[in-house]
Formats: C-alpha cells, structure tokens, sequence
C-alpha cells in the first residue's frame, strides 16, 4: 500500500543530538517527513512507538469513527499473516502490540525484549506497512464499537460527561466520542478504511521513537531502508476555525438513582504553555487529588456526594476544565452552586496551598520518565504535536517559575468563559 520513489537517494536529510544530561536522544528527519527518535536507556526492553495525526479533527461528519475502526483492525491481519498468526508470532518474542486513536492522534506500539528488538523491528513494520484490512474483519470490529459507544450511557458519570462536551462544543469533532458514531460507522466501508489508511499513514505524518536498549546503527539501516524512501502524500490538517463554546446545559433523565453533573468552561488548549502549566496546577488544587478542595468540601465537609473531583483536558485548540460530582437528585441545584462558587474560589488561592498543588503536579509529571514505553510516548507526542521532544524538560521550567500571581491573572482570563452543563437525573 505505500509507495516507492524511483530514484535512489540518501533519505536523512538531518541528524541532531541533544544531551539533556539525563537523556541523550539523537533525531532524524528524513527527506519525506518521518521523524526518527533514538532514546538509548539500559533496559531488558525496546519499545517501537509511532505516532501519527489521527482521530476526530481531521474527520468530517460523515467519516467519525473512521479512524478508531482504522485502527482497530490494523492488527487484525497482515498481507503475509492472519491475525491469529501475527499476534503468535509477537507472543513467541514475549512482545506486546497495541494501536489506538484518540481526539487528535493515533499511535502503534510494540514493545518486548531488548535481545530480539531487529526481530520485533520486522514484525512491527509488517503491521504499519502491509495490514489486510480484510472485509470480515473491518465488520466485526465496526459492531464492536458500535457494542461500545451504545454502553457508554450505562455508565451515568460517563453519559454526564458526553452530555456536557456536547453543551460546550456542539457541533466541534470534540463533541463527539473517539469512537465515533453509530450512524457514521454503520455505513464506513472496508474500501474507504484502506483509502483513510493511505491517505493517514503517510511518512510526513509520523514520528517514531525508539527507546530502551537496541543497536542504534542496525535499527537506523533498517529503517532508512523501509521508511525513508516512501514517498510523502498530502493528508487532512484539522480545520482552524475560530470556535466558540456553545455554553448549553443539557440534562437528561435515565433510569439512575443518583443524579450526575458536569459542570465547566473554556481553558488553555495543549499549545497555550504557559497558561496550561497553571491550569494543570490550579485543577490539582480543585480536584485532582484525594484532599484537594472539592474533595474537602463536598465530600468531607457536606457529606453530599462520594464521588467528585475536577477534569482539565488540554487539547489541541479548544478545551476545557470541568468539575463533576454524584449525588442524591435533592442536592442539584445546591451541588451545581458549590461547584460554581469553588470555581471562583480558586481566585483566592494560598501561598501553601498553591506550592502543594505544584509539588503534586511535578510528581504527576516526573511518572512519566519512568518507563522506556512512557518515554516514548511522551518524546513522540510532543514531537508530533509541534512543540518539539525536547518540551517536557521545559515543562518543568514552566512550572518551577510559575508563581501564584502569574496563575491567577491566567485564571481570571478564563474562569467562567462559555460555562456550559451536562448532568443525568433519575426518572422522576
């Protein structure tokens, strides 16, 4: 399915190094787009992790879903294996694979150990570049997300929160579940699941990182061999619109017995950093840990509900930050107030309490380096996404520097812009 330029030619077309001291990772970015990541730590593992742009933004109306169902079945069968045949075939190396696709992007990972990492190299590419898409297999696994997105109501916390995106973004692909819709995925055809698989897995939309302990030189032969010489195609780049929050409330009555609220408004997005590092602050202070504020108040101090806390969701372009929270249907308005009163509460924040949040916030970071599978991860994202591998060490210069004043004026912008409901109440 990828195509080969006819002409032979040396396909790196850069090659940096940068020492962070911790980390020494070495980027290649060959002539047709793909950005190669070598992280070279001493582990018994080796983790191959492609990224790509994929997912809600870059679908249109009549296509969400696409690209969850894409990768559903790219696993299940190869141009050279069966399904059965090619998960045997990774188990016999001790190997996991994985590939998945969320709001923006879509991944690949393979990860097993590190003395069979050019055997695992060989399986993997076999996967990303000759899938079978076979026509039974897109069926089966299109009834089993469709199976999915008709159960995600049952669970009342989850049907809350779909209820709410749709009350902030109304018609943005935000609004809708990764995996799509029902209508939408019941006429996508295994044809057009090829043609979004050639029209998605192209070079100049990928990164790939390896980490863990492999032969730098063996790997980076074998990969300028099948990768660097495929010839770049244009791909669907998420629209720009100017976006407003639709700031609805929408509430719905189910057979539930306790009643369910998310509560929110307009944050950062993935990009605005300096203003992100402070919500991801500010939300471990109102909800993101056990003894944050909503926790204390709502929980501890009322009584009124036994579970609640807060969300902030930095995506690419618009996001938000939600408060949500499960309790007896007497206490609705009375809950939805204190969600808004603690909302502005955050204006007041402490010294102490604000130092805390952040020492939180920097432990919450810092699992991320722990493992060659999350390092890969977080290289690729931030690589794909624009801000660069290199970002997360700046992260944590944003968020050393950030002081209490600085987060409130970034708050004060945003607190309340476009506050928007989604809640689920019993039948009454």
């Amino acid at each position: 399915m990828w195509t080969l330029s006819g002409e032979p030619q040396s396909s790196s077309s850069q090659v940096s190094e940068v020492d962070t001291g911790t980390f020494k990772v070495e980027k290649r970015v060959f002539k047709n787009g793909l950005v190669l990541l070598f992280i070279p730590r001493e582990s018994e593992l080796v983790v191959f992790h492609l990224l790509l742009g994929l997912g809600n933004v870059f679908e249109k109306e009549e296509e969400r879903g696409i690209s969850a169902l894409m990768q559903e079945t790219l696993l299940k069968g190869t141009k050279r294996r069966s399904g059965v045949e090619f998960s045997r075939a990774v188990e016999r190396l001790g190997a996991t694979v994985q590939s998945s696709s969320n709001y923006f992007t879509g991944k690949v990972v393979m990860e097993g150990p590190a003395e069979v990492a050019e055997d695992l190299l060989e399986l993997f590419l076999e996967a990303v570049k000759a899938p079978a898409f076979l026509p039974e297999e897109v069926e089966k696994e299109k009834r089993f997300l469709i199976d999915l997105l008709r159960s995600l109501d049952d669970d009342p916390l989850k049907a809350a929160m779909l209820r709410f995106k749709r009350a902030f973004f109304g018609r943005h692909p935000y609004a809708f579940p990764t995996l799509g819709e029902v209508k939408s995925l019941e006429r996508i055809t295994p044809e057009e699941v090829v043609a979004w698989y050639e029209r998605t897995f192209v070079p100049n939309n990928m990164v790939l990182a390896v980490a863990g302990r492999f032969d730098r030189e063996k790997i980076a032969r074998v990969l300028e061999r099948e990768l660097g010489e495929i010839i770049p195609r244009e791909f669907p780049f998420p629209p720009k619109d100017r976006f407003f929050p639709a700031s609805l409330r929408i509430v719905d009555c189910k057979e539930v017995r306790d009643s369910w609220v998310v509560l929110g408004f307009r944050a950062p997005g993935l990009l605005e950093v300096r203003e992100r590092v402070a919500f991801e602050v500010l939300n471990n202070a109102l909800g993101g840990g056990m003894y944050s504020r909503l926790f204390l108040r709502i929980r501890e101090s009322r009584g009124l509900s036994y579970q609640v806390g807060s969300i902030y969701v930095p995506l690419l372009g618009p996001s938000f930050l939600c408060a949500y929270c499960g309790f007896a249907p007497c206490y609705f308005d009375t809950v939805v107030s204190i969600l808004r009163e603690e909302f502005r509460n955050l204006l007041n924040l402490k010294e102490e309490e604000f130092n805390e949040a952040k020492t939180y916030t920097r432990g919450l970071f810092l699992h991320s380096f722990e493992t060659v599978a999350s390092l890969a991860s977080l290289f690729a994202f931030y690589e794909r996404v624009g801000l660069g591998w290199e970002f997360p060490f700046q992260y944590e210069a944003y968020l050393r520097e950030l002081s209490l004043e600085e987060a409130r004026a970034i708050y004060r912008k945003f607190v309340g812009q476009g506050e928007s409901l989604g809640a689920i109440m019993p039948v009454a």
